[in-house]
């Protein structure tokens, strides 16, 4: 369903299917800029993020993004840079480490498979139209 949205980066009002909180051409200034990133990274591998950073005028916070959101990964596991949202873990990228994953998941499972066995016991009857 589209939704009216304002554009996190311009401000600007945009129609949303939901999947972005930016309009489209901020989308594609976006991405080109991660293109910048993906380039370089080919050109320079195991660059640092300050140096990818300062060489490409791009923020620490838009490259953490990209980190989060799986799109660039940091090569040292104990990096101190990016931790786990749930538990505070070093991670490479994403935002959960793979143990709180698990346990998220099994969490998710869990509920879902009580709210199917409720749903199993729930009993129902046909209304007639007359009661609509």
């Amino acid at each position: 369903m589209l939704q009216i949205k304002n554009c996190k980066r311009c401000g600007k009002i945009f129609q949303s299917n939901e999947t972005f909180d930016i309009c489209p051409i901020c989308k594609e200034l976006d991405e080109k800029e991660f293109d910048k990133i993906k380039e370089y990274l080919y050109q320079h591998p195991y660059s640092n993020m300050y140096e990818v950073a300062t060489n490409l005028d791009i923020s620490i916070s838009k490259i953490k993004r990209y980190l989060r959101e799986c799109r660039l990964q940091i090569v040292e596991k104990e990096n101190g840079f990016l931790h786990c949202e749930c538990c505070g873990t070093s991670i490479q990228s994403g935002r959960y480490c793979d143990e709180c994953i698990a346990k998220l998941s099994h969490g998710f499972k869990a509920a879902f498979k009580e709210k199917e066995i409720i749903a199993h016991k729930a009993k129902f009857h046909y209304v007639p139209h007359s009661y609509r």
